[in-house]
């Protein structure tokens, strides 16, 4: 490409149609010329919809002056004129300043895709876009047909980033309006999508963008709901298809009323109904109702009497008055939607758990915890649905082969795993296996370290009936477990080893505190992920012993 060099106007203005007859068409594609910028027509397809506070640009401007040139085409359906594609904020500060001149590259027509990247390009280095407009330029783009690779090529940014900020676009106002206020990142903005077509669902989740824990609380209940409701009409379907009535709960079941459940019924001659042959019995129809979190089919008979059943004597609830069935009812009702709140929360929970504690540098802050418990209560240990493996614990010959380091890892990842399983007693409603103080500590300590609680744990963790704050270390708790560790010389030279090489400084004092009460860094998780001690990273610490005194032989 060839140029016109630039030079100053003389005591002659340079007009825009001076400058547009100084054009060849066989000449060059790109000069620079010194234009009004009160003659510079906007770009109508520019991505800014505000050029913002120019207090900053303007007090720079009347110092140096413009020292990036704007650049414009010629304007298509308008002779002699220029159109900018670079510079709308210059070109206001400009003439804000009374400025009759600014330098302008003048451009042949580049192509509109080549004028989004330029405009992208440029704002990024600005006042950049918010997530909406950076959104539509994107759209812009895949409708020139460029690819989201292509588009994050040039924006230099992961492709996850290109893709999630297009679904923006599908979002409603609300949602756009959040992630522009920054109150909605890019990934949970994303997860919105599969609820454009539910606005109630949507104002129900925007309510919890206060955190990004609580907005994932908020869209995992969201997402319970329809798998129940899903589940529920495939339930419907399946009971269409057998032949059998659908209906709605009958009223007073089962406290009053005729109906009775068909596992409280018996034939003729006294032989309780066999489920598999409920779908074919006389008389019997079914609903299908909410019981925690998944649906289920209640089959019953409406008129036991006429159809020659018994009613079986276990199980009668029967003579209560409707104000007594209203309240058991209302309270069955409430305790289920408390234990499917507890699962739904434990799904977010064991993300959060990936998220902070899937490296080697959780296992700093929490391996002081974990072994206390260790050696002052032993590990009971099982696995929890293989978070175990996910937070890089290891069993068999691998744990028998591995490395200090390894072994703090897998202890801290048995101990969380230790945590979960005991707040799981609580989602099964299991109460006389939880440990109530060791539950409370646990979403005490989720909480320190930047987890928020969704409304049924922190139920759970009021009815257990001690103050947060309470339970919190302070300083003095925080010194002395640190200057502890600084004195054990195993300790520190595994953890700086360790830091070195997971890429963090050895003397990062935030990490080496305990309990350290701020939104975990996102990082690359799992067993292969961090796996020290197989990677041979570390200076090799099997010589190195304890400086405890030996053993004797009482107990």
């Amino acid at each position: 490409m060839t140029t016109t060099l630039l030079s100053r106007p003389g005591s002659d203005e340079i007009s825009i149609a001076e400058a547009t007859a100084s054009a060849d068409p066989a000449g060059p594609t790109l000069r620079a010329q010194y234009l009004d910028p009160r003659d510079l027509v906007d770009n109508p397809r520019n991505l800014r919809t505000d050029v913002g506070d120019l207090s900053d640009l303007t007090a720079s401007m009347t110092v140096v002056g413009v020292l990036c040139p704007l650049v414009a085409i010629p304007a298509p359906d308008q002779p002699n004129a220029f159109q900018l594609i670079i510079g709308h904020r210059r070109k206001y500060a400009a003439i804000e300043l009374g400025m009759e001149h600014v330098p302008v590259w003048v451009a042949s027509d580049e192509g509109a895709a080549a004028q989004i990247v330029a405009q992208l390009a440029e704002n990024g280095h600005r006042v950049g876009l918010t997530p909406t407009e950076e959104a539509e330029a994107f759209h812009q783009l895949t409708l020139l047909d460029w690819s989201p690779e292509q588009i994050a090529t040039v924006r230099a940014i992961p492709t996850a980033k290109v893709k999630q900020t297009l679904k923006l676009r599908e979002l409603p106002q609300a949602a756009r309006g959040a992630a522009d206020a920054g109150t909605l990142t890019l990934e949970d903005a994303s997860a919105l999508t599969e609820f454009t077509e539910d606005p109630a669902a949507l104002d129900r989740i925007l309510k919890g963008t206060g955190s990004g824990w609580g907005f994932r609380h908020a869209i995992a209940a969201e997402r319970s709901k329809r798998t129940f409701a899903a589940a529920k009409e495939r339930a419907k379907a399946e009971l269409v298809l057998a032949g059998v009535k659908v209906t709605s709960k009958p009223k007073g079941y089962p406290y009053s009323g005729t109906a009775v459940a068909a596992t409280q019924l018996a034939d003729a001659n006294g032989n309780p109904l066999a489920p598999e042959m409920f779908p074919t019995l006389a008389g019997l129809a079914a609903f299908v109702e909410k019981i925690g979190d998944h649906a289920q089919t209640t089959f019953y008979c409406a008129e036991p009497d006429r159809h020659g059943y018994q009613r079986l004597s276990y199980g009668s609830r029967r003579g209560v008055t409707e104000e007594e069935r209203a309240r058991r009812e209302a309270a069955e009702q409430a305790r289920a939607e408390y234990l499917a709140g507890l699962t739904v929360a434990a799904e977010v929970r064991r993300e959060f758990y990936r998220t902070a504690y899937g490296s080697a540098r959780a296992v700093k802050r929490l391996f002081l915890e974990a072994l206390r418990a260790t050696v002052v209560d032993g590990l009971r240990f099982h696995d929890v649905d293989g978070l175990y493996a996910t937070l890089g614990g290891v069993d068999g010959a691998a744990a028998a082969m591995a490395r200090e380091d390894k072994l703090r890892r897998c202890l801290v990842a048995q101990w969380i795993c230790v945590q979960e399983r005991n707040l799981g007693y609580a989602a099964r409603d299991e109460t006389w296996a939880l440990d109530d103080e060791a539950a409370v500590a646990w979403l005490d300590q989720l909480v320190a370290d930047g987890y928020t609680l969704s409304e049924t744990e922190t139920t759970l963790r009021d009815s257990l009936g001690r103050d947060p704050q309470d339970e919190l270390p302070n300083d003095e708790d925080t010194d002395e477990s640190t200057a502890a560790d600084a004195e054990d010389p195993d300790f520190a030279d595994v953890d700086a080893e360790t830091e070195q090489a997971d890429g963090v400084a050895a003397d990062d004092d935030v990490l080496a505190a305990p309990h350290t009460a701020q939104e975990p860094e996102p990082e690359a998780t799992g067993p292969e992920a961090d796996d020290l001690s197989d990677a041979d990273e570390l200076a090799d610490v099997e010589e190195q012993t304890f400086d405890d005194e030996p053993v004797s032989g009482e107990s």
